[in-house]
């Protein structure tokens, strides 16, 4: 089942966005994320959050239609990007898209990759997806496709990795650390249309990307 999230960050580009956006089973919508229903032609199977951000009139719009709202404590320890990850994870989520999970928050957006990781440690497909960015996360490895020329960086996430290889980007890495403080995997370049990457220890994040 492909779940999507959708958070009130920003969307970047909405027709492009949409024209990369695949379909999906499920919609579970976090809080004031109901702003980006209308415009990316959704409608949420279930709106979840504390609801402090969120267009109150255009929530009870959703109410009227039936739509499932869980209401948690302002007070609590998890996002409501979090809570939406849970939920989708309740509803039997075989991969997960996250939308509107960058934006002007930093804190919020690294929260949102931390989401990845809880979803990559249970065995989630898990992407966030923006019209100039698809984030991915594992400590195991990626299968990516792209045209050729498509930038792809390879950063560490929250300690060193180790790369056991890569192929099909233009700058090899081989059984080579890459140390969180030194972040070489910036801009590396599609050569093929698929990517495979090996990660021997730590956890990678890759980003496909373009100005």
């Amino acid at each position: 089942m492909k779940v999507a999230i959708i958070s009130n960050g920003d969307l970047g580009d909405v027709e492009k966005l949409k024209l990369i956006m695949p379909d999906f089973d499920k919609i579970v919508c976090c809080d004031g994320g109901i702003r980006h229903l209308c415009v990316l032609g959704l409608e949420p199977d279930l709106v979840v959050g504390d609801f402090d951000s969120v267009d109150h009139a255009l929530l009870e719009q959703y109410k009227r239609k039936g739509v499932s709202i869980k209401t948690h404590p302002v007070i609590k320890n998890e996002t409501d990007t979090e809570l939406a990850a849970n939920a989708s994870l309740e509803l039997g989520a075989k991969q997960v898209i996250l939308l509107g999970a960058l934006g002007k928050r930093w804190d919020h957006s690294y929260a949102n990759v931390m989401v990845l990781v809880k979803l990559a440690e249970m065995g989630i497909d898990a992407t966030i997806l923006h019209s100039h960015n698809q984030i991915k996360v594992s400590n195991k490895g990626f299968t990516l496709n792209a045209e050729p020329g498509q930038i792809l960086s390879l950063l560490p996430l929250g300690d060193n990795v180790v790369i056991q290889s890569v192929k099909g980007l233009q700058y090899p890495i081989c059984n080579q650390e890459m140390p969180l403080s030194a972040p070489y995997g910036i801009s590396n370049i599609f050569m093929e249309k698929y990517v495979e990457i090996k990660v021997k220890t730590g956890w990678l994040m890759v980003v496909l990307t373009e100005d």
